[in-house]
């Protein structure tokens, strides 16, 4: 789903915590290309949206993207990033 970047969207929190951790959008995405999920995909209470954390090792640190998806949504929404 991430192959293209027209899919991915970045909310305005996951936007402001990659200004404070100074993490580029380009690192973004090749988590989300290249990254593993490590963790069980959870369901977000309030939108009913399955969150996943997508994990890379970028740059000399270790990423990790939260994504929200949904059956009837194609889209990736990034919820926040660390």
């Amino acid at each position: 789903m991430a192959k293209t970047t027209e899919r991915i969207f970045l909310t305005v929190h996951a936007q402001v915590r990659m200004k404070k951790r100074k993490i580029l959008q380009d690192e973004v995405y090749e988590c989300l290309r290249l990254g593993l999920i490590r963790l069980t995909p959870e369901e977000d209470m309030k939108t009913g949206h399955l969150v996943c954390r997508m994990e890379r090792y970028i740059c000399g640190r270790n990423l990790e993207v939260c994504v929200a998806l949904d059956d009837g949504d194609p889209d990736l929404i990034v919820v926040t990033v660390f």
